[in-house]
């Protein structure tokens, strides 16, 4: 079988995005709905995994509700390293 290389699983492409400001789902903070849906949890040492983080204003909103146990993965690094 011959597989055409997929871009959008291609770390190169979505680095190339986020350098190049094309990034027109981010809304440059927490969304209202996920916000309000954090904001309902009592437990702060939930084990929370954000898959696609981006720029992750979520696991910072998460850290400054004191969640502890908070990871966050993305194929593409230059976001994240905006969150350390």
């Amino acid at each position: 079988m011959n597989y055409k290389k997929n871009k959008n699983l291609d770390k190169s492409y979505w680095e190339n995005r986020y350098n190049n400001h094309k990034t027109g789902w981010d809304i440059g903070y927490i969304s209202t709905p996920i916000k309000e849906y954090i904001d309902q949890l009592n437990t702060k040492n939930l084990h929370i995994l954000i898959p696609g983080a981006g720029n992750s204003y979520e696991a910072e909103y998460l850290h400054k509700k004191d969640f502890k146990n908070v990871d966050v993965i993305d194929i593409a690094t230059q976001p994240l390293n905006n969150f350390k």
